[in-house]
């Protein structure tokens, strides 16, 4: 139980505004999401590294896959079927006859 509890009060030498979002303990989410920075300069940055990251993980690799294309095709095809999806909901439930 000891043992337990020393894991729960365990601090971190790492600050919070400088962790990864998936290393942030549920705790410090709140204070985590408040250092980040939301002006537009911040945002494109961000933005930025997320197509680098990306680029780079699936696009740019010596031997690739269709991985990186068919995420890219999926999120296209999900992003215009939630689009129009109020006008889809209201024709689904529509009766013909």
């Amino acid at each position: 139980m000891a043992k337990l509890i020393w894991l729960f009060t365990m601090t971190s030498s790492v600050p919070v505004k400088e962790k990864k979002l998936m290393e942030v303990k549920l705790g410090e989410l709140p204070g985590c999401i408040l250092m980040r920075d939301f002006t537009p300069k911040g945002i494109a940055g961000t933005s930025q590294r997320v197509y680098y990251r990306y680029y780079n993980k699936y696009i740019n690799v010596k031997k690739g896959g269709f991985a990186g294309i068919s995420m890219v095709l999926a999120a296209y095809v999900l992003f215009n079927y939630c689009r129009p999806y109020k006008e889809l909901k209201h024709e689904r439930l529509r009766k013909y006859h």
